[in-house]
């Protein structure tokens, strides 16, 4: 079986320097140094291949400058004996990671003192051991295989090495681990292969090369001295996207009565006008967030709905996906966005939010007299609506709600359209002094729709549209449909 990462691994433990440990004579009148070398375990006795040597020198007529060491194979279990050269170094003491793909090896370890005139041990200090490396153990995650997917889909792992226990500076079970390797079907040939630190292997659209059905995927843990574990498999069944499919991501979290009907409110609206055709990508439910899943993900939609609706807290997927929604964007995708955690304060897009603010037509946020840009929600407020055909005025209706918005300046242009807002003085919000609330001095817009060239379009909102507003008869699900009517997400 193929290791494609063994010549790398073997370059990190061995090195390159000159094979001959002495390439010049003494000097007339310089003596060599002399060098010694300190084992910290019985030579006799099988040692693991991570292996701690302390060494020094001396010199009767000057000072060790440098040392010089090799490990030379002698013979492997299993595998080819790797080349081996002297390594430079100052250091008087190293831990070792010494190529031992399988069951056990023959090593030979020298070390030759330098002295301040170049001049080197012709004797270096030599020890013999047998090493051993047991393989790692790999296993899916429990409970995260699938039975039926998209073209594109992160398994997750988790791998022990067996000889943390033979290390007692291992306390995790994991500090020899190394990579995954992976691959789909028969195509070993084709191997790709992650850090272990990465915990899976994202297979995206383009890995399954536009085929369908029974795929099988095969996977190895790899440790750091270039053991293999026992391969697993999983059988599963890979399904196409649906024609002009839309992608409904539920980054909803906050649990209990808000959660429930914020996914309530975008699965009725989906489900009723684009049935077959959407799929729900539910956050809570990803073992481990990545930017590489998620842009696999994305990529196989050019309509996307994103909602945090009333979180507080960021998932952290909105921040990871950046890379898949400007990609979206770049290939005229339509994106629609509620959440009061994008901007600003803690917001999700970070040092791009320059960028994500372009694509929805933002010009800027406004800050409250702390400085937050974290607006609270009042159940008194009264918000003008714009999206047509629906409301133009509406009153948020959630008791007990503790939500975040952002409020900000949408763009004055031809392309982009201020859908929901608070004209200038009628945002009131309390402040430490109590004679001085906050009043907006402009309008203040939380929804905008914007159209940027090539068709891609875009929708943000900066408040929990998923919950019940007015007098709570589904017009937030009216309102939604409309929106997404108009970034043309959903036809007319």
């Amino acid at each position: 079986m193929g290791l494609g990462g063994t010549a790398l691994l073997v370059a990190l433990v061995f090195g390159a320097c000159d094979d001959e440990v002495a390439p010049e004579p003494p000097k007339s009148g310089n003596l060599p140094p002399e060098s010694f070398l300190l084992v910290e375990s019985e030579s006799l006795a099988p040692i693991l291949y991570r292996v701690p040597l302390r060494w020094f020198g001396s010199d009767a007529d000057g000072q060790v400058a440098a040392f010089r060491h090799r490990w030379t194979c002698d013979s492997l279990a299993s595998g080819t004996c790797p080349q081996s050269g002297w390594v430079e170094t100052t250091a008087l003491a190293d831990t070792f990671t010494v190529y031992v793909p399988g069951g056990t090896g023959e090593y030979r370890f020298e070390v030759a003192a330098v002295d301040d005139e170049g001049v080197v041990d012709p004797t270096p200090a030599t020890q013999r051991f047998t090493l051993y490396n047991t393989p790692p153990v790999v296993s899916f995650v429990p409970n995260t295989k699938p039975t039926t997917t998209l073209p594109a889909i992160t398994f997750y792992f988790d791998a022990v090495d067996p000889d943390s226990t033979a290390d007692p500076e291992d306390g995790d079970s994991r500090v020899g681990l190394w990579q995954y390797r992976g691959w789909l079907d028969g195509n070993e040939d084709a191997a790709r292969y992650v850090p272990v630190a990465e915990g899976g292997m994202t297979f995206a659209p383009e890995d399954f090369e536009g085929r369908y059905g029974t795929r099988t995927v095969y996977v190895q843990a790899l440790d750091d001295g270039g053991a293999v574990s026992a391969t697993i498999e999983h059988t599963w069944q890979v399904v196409a996207p649906p024609v002009d499919g839309i992608l409904l991501v539920d980054d909803c979290r906050m649990g209990g009565f808000l959660e429930t009907t914020s996914d309530r409110s975008y699965r009725n609206v989906l489900g009723a006008n684009a049935a077959g055709r959407y799929v729900v990508l539910d956050i809570e439910t990803v073992p481990r967030l990545s930017s590489t899943d998620l842009e696999a993900t994305l990529s196989l939609f050019d309509r996307l709905v994103w909602y945090t609706d009333a979180d507080t807290v960021s998932s952290g997927a909105l921040q990871l996906a950046r890379g898949g929604l400007e990609s979206l964007l770049a290939r005229n995708g339509r994106l629609y966005l509620s959440s009061g955690l994008a901007f600003g304060t803690r917001g999700a897009f970070g040092d791009r939010e320059a960028q994500f603010r372009d694509f929805f037509g933002i010009d800027s946020l406004y800050r409250a007299p702390n400085g937050s840009t974290n607006f609270s929600i009042a159940l008194d407020d009264t918000v003008r609506a714009a999206v047509h055909p629906g409301l133009d005025r509406f009153r948020f209706l959630s008791l007990g709600l503790r939500a975040i918005m952002e409020c900000f300046a949408a763009r004055q242009d031809a392309a982009t359209q201020s859908l929901y807002f608070y004209p200038e003085s009628t945002f009131v919000r309390a402040t430490a002094d109590t004679l001085q609330p906050f009043v907006n001095p402009v309008q203040f817009d939380i929804g905008v729709h914007h159209e940027l060239g090539g068709g891609a379009e875009t929708i943000y909102v900066s408040f929990p549209i998923g919950l019940p507003i007015n007098t709570n008869t589904g017009v937030n699900e009216v309102e939604i449909r409309e929106m997404l009517r108009l970034a043309r997400i959903l036809e007319p």
